[in-house]
Parts: structure tokens; C-alpha cells; sequence
């Protein structure tokens, strides 16, 4: 994604007129060929939305969807003031934030710090509500950067990609700021509430929209990966190996399943999911296995650090699960076509985000081998990105 589009844009008002179109207000010229433009742009067509651009600074528009004048604002960072106003969308962009500091510097949080931001920046935005002191606010990245180089300021909040791409372009060496991850921050639309209420079920279709319209995943960096595979990885490999995980692989390979049965087992998951079932469904007599206890009381030992394990055959169905999944096939998914039959001994996979727990979450795969080391299956973990990457 194009993180520079993520932090430079500022806010889209959302307003409905007398025909039923919404107003979006934004400080991007309605006429450019913008990202953000062409994915709203999707949104509403996906949703049959007619929509307007309106210019207005987004400030202003917190405010006015607290007073119950406007309809919305974009792009929002989660705010817990604005909770019991409005709520926030899916996010259209995900930011990675860090601390970026100098060596001379003890840290970005230790003794007097200079705190330097983005004039209009959601970072900007997230030190004044944390009531933090601002030594400067400049126009761009770039200053920003120097600032910190020379000793202007001490510490700053910044998008990870965009900080490392800027000092390489200002061609200052990579070792001459310390870093640390802070946390990921979703970017998405605020809706008032009462626009909400007007409008049962919008909320639900603009969200499917959302994922619709994405304009790229959210891939780690390779320093985050490293460290997820540093933390993880053997842990995972050597879950691999236990005997009553590939027992259970090896009886299911042998039953020979088709795909039209095993995508009929999916659809009948699914169904009794979306019905609520409880006490008879697949995915409630899967979990009782004894593999799948197994998958459970490995996942517990990380007190939240695992958010998830699924156990797959050789043609992507569940074998075993530690939570209820939302598919009982996982063939067709990017997890277990990256590693089952190719040559690589793990994948990681993008961020995703899960709206009702506000957590971020990576898959970590690897393929299940058999004695003569033949693929027989694969294992997949989700991980609290969040989580793995603030483990020191």
C-alpha cells in the first residue's frame, strides 16, 4: 500500500443532502488522480451510493459529528472520545507505527524528551490526545527526519516504511537512529451514529466494500517477520512433529475424501455457523478430538501471543482446530497453498485486521512431513502481530 497516501491525506467529511447522496469532504483537490479518491470512489459504486466531494478541514468534522451536523469523518484514527458518537469503519489503510530516536537519546519515554511531529498527522493528532508536548510540528517527512539527525528533537512517532525510505533517500546511515515498534493504527471512516441508525445494514455493506475495494495487503517488514520466526518458528516445527497430530493427518489422508464432498462438508460448516449452532455442528464436534486438544493446550502456553492453530490434510481440509474457524476447507487459501508441495519450509502471511477486537493478526505456516519427508499436510498459526513484535 502507499503509506504516504495513508499519512498525507487528511479528512473526508461524510454528509447526506436532500437526494440522498453523501457529501465526502476531503483537503485532497476533488480532481486528483488519488488513491484514496479511487477506492472511496469503489466503495460507493459497490455499495450504490451516490456521493459528492466537499472540502473541509477534518478537525472541524470531529466536532461536527459530535453536534450531530455531519454524517462522518475520514480518514480516523480509533478514538475513544468519539465511541460514544460515532463508529469506525473497517480500515482502508493500516499504518505501522515506531519510535524512531537517536543513540545519544536513552529513549523515546526516558527522562526530558523533544517530541517532534507532522503538522495535521494522525501522529500529531495522537500526541495532542495523549497530552503530550510538541517541540515542533513541521510540513513533511523529510524535515522531520533531519530534524532528529542533527539533534533538534529527540524522539518522533512515524510510519515505519515511510521513516526507513526517507532517511535512505536523505542517504543517512540506517544505524544512526534507534527503533521500536509502538503499535499498528487503523485508518478508516467514522459514521455518527445516527446516520447509522438511519441506515440499518449500511455499516455492514460499506465494510464488505471495504476488503472489495483494498488497494494492497499489508505486508511485515523483514526485520518484523525475523522477529515472529525468531519467536516462533521452532516452537511451530516441533509442534509439527508431535505423533498425535500426524496420526490424525495420515487416518484423514487415508480416507481418501473428494473435493466435491470435502467443499460440501464447507458449505454445511458455514451454514451452521451463520444458524448458530452450538452442540451439533462439524466445527463443535471437531474441537472435542483429541488433536484438537492438543492443538488447544499448545496455544494456551502463549497466553494470548497465539491467537489461533488449524491442522490441515493434504488437500486443505480442517484435521483439527484449537478455535472455531470460519471455513471447514482452508485449500483455496494463501496459508496452505504456499507451503503444501513448494519447496518452502514456512510463509507468512499479510495483516489482517478483526474489527470487533480492534487485534492484528499474521498467519505463520509450515508444511506437515511425513517419515520420508512427503508432504502430508500443512499447520497454521495466527499470531498477535502486536504482541510478537513488542516481545523483547
Amino acid at each position: 500500500m502507499n503509506m504516504f497516501l495513508a499519512l498525507s491525506l487528511s479528512t473526508l467529511i461524510v454528509i447526506s443532502d436532500v437526494g440522498g447522496a453523501v457529501l465526502l469532504g476531503t483537503n485532497v483537490p476533488a480532481n486528483s488522480a488519488n488513491t484514496s479518491h479511487q477506492q472511496i470512489n469503489c466503495i460507493m459504486q459497490q455499495t450504490q451510493q451516490p456521493y459528492k466531494l466537499l472540502p473541509m478541514p477534518w478537525r472541524r468534522a470531529k466536532q461536527e459529528v459530535k453536534m450531530g451536523r455531519i454524517d462522518g469523518y475520514f480518514t480516523a484514527i480509533p478514538n475513544d472520545e468519539m465511541n460514544d458518537h460515532a463508529t469506525l469503519s473497517a480500515p482502508l489503510f493500516l499504518e505501522n507505527w515506531y519510535w524512531f530516536w537517536h543513540p545519544r537519546h536513552s529513549g523515546p519515554d526516558r527522562g526530558k524528551v523533544r517530541y517532534g511531529a507532522i503538522l495535521g498527522s494522525h501522529q500529531a493528532d495522537w500526541f495532542n490526545s495523549q497530552h503530550y508536548k510538541l517541540e515542533v510540528e513541521v510540513s513533511d517527512i523529510a524535515q522531520l527526519v533531519q530534524l532528529l539527525a542533527i539533534g533538534r528533537i529527540d524522539a518522533v512517532l512515524a510510519d515505519l516504511e515511510e521513516f526507513t525510505h526517507t532517511a535512505s533517500r536523505l542517504k543517512l546511515p540506517a544505524d544512526q537512529f534507534e527503533q521500536r515498534f509502538f503499535r499498528y493504527v487503523p485508518l478508516g471512516v467514522y459514521f455518527s451514529q445516527l446516520r447509522l441508525q438511519q441506515k440499518p445494514g449500511f455499516m455492514r455493506h460499506f465494510n464488505a466494500a471495504v476488503h472489495l475495494c483494498a488497494s494492497a495487503p499489508f505486508a511485515l517488514a523483514q526485520s518484523e517477520q525475523q522477529q515472529i520466526l525468531t519467536l516462533l518458528l521452532g516452537s511451530v516445527q516441533q509442534l509439527a512433529r508431535d505423533r498425535t497430530l500426524l496420526d490424525a493427518v495420515q487416518q484423514q489422508n487415508r480416507a481418501t475424501l473428494t473435493l466435491a464432498h470435502i467443499r460440501q462438508q464447507d458449505a454445511l460448516w458455514q451454514q451452521e455457523l451463520q444458524q448458530g449452532q452450538n452442540k451439533s455442528d462439524l466445527a463443535h464436534q471437531l474441537l472435542q478430538t483429541k488433536a484438537s486438544a492438543q492443538l488447544r493446550q499448545w496455544q494456551d502456553s502463549y497466553n494470548g501471543l497465539v491467537t489461533e492453530v488449524i491442522l490441515m490434510d493434504n488437500q486443505g481440509a480442517n484435521v483439527a482446530i484449537s478455535e472455531i474457524t470460519t471455513d471447514y476447507w482452508q485449500g483455496d487459501e494463501t496459508p496452505f497453498l504456499s507451503v503444501f508441495g513448494q519447496q518452502s519450509d514456512y510463509f507468512i502471511d499479510v495483516v489482517e485486521y478483526d474489527q470487533s477486537t480492534r487485534r492484528f493478526q499474521v498467519k505463520l505456516s509450515i508444511p506437515l512431513v511425513d517419515a520420508q519427508r512427503r508432504h502430508i499436510g500443512a499447520l497454521s498459526i495466527g499470531v498477535d502481530v502486536e504482541r510478537a513484535l513488542s516481545a523483547n
